[in-house]
């Protein structure tokens, strides 16, 4: 398949780890991007056709008290959800089913919540 080359801007830290990791794995800079941005449109793509589905998102944060907000005020996306103290840490882990653009909306919300580090993995039925 053809490539396409674009100039992209990133922290200095981030280019460092991406380097890091890179180098740890024995592969160039820009497979490593590459396969990294796949993953990553590949989850959050399924927002973007407007289907029935359902979902699991994982959150880590500090605090859970704006989770928990978001949470209480999604009630007609989140199946269910469970919640763990690890390393001074809350984890979320947060089963959500519905429309494909009520769950983005959800998904959404869950990432203005500062200090928050979350993840969407589709789960295809």
């Amino acid at each position: 398949m053809p490539k396409k080359r674009f100039g992209v801007s990133i922290e200095a830290t981030l280019y460092s780890k991406i380097d890091e990791i890179a180098k740890s794995l024995n592969i160039n800079r820009s497979d490593f991007v590459e396969e990294a941005l796949k993953n990553y449109v590949r989850d959050l793509d399924h927002f973007v056709v407007n289907h029935n589905c359902c979902g699991l998102i994982v959150v880590e944060e500090p605090e859970n008290t704006e989770i928990e907000r978001v949470l209480s005020s999604n009630k007609e996306v989140v199946v269910n959800y469970s919640h763990y103290h690890i390393n001074n840490r809350c984890i979320y882990t947060i089963i959500v089913q519905g429309n494909s653009k009520d769950l983005a909306k959800f998904y959404s919300s869950i990432s203005k919540v500062r200090s928050v580090n979350r993840r969407y993995i589709p789960l295809h039925t």
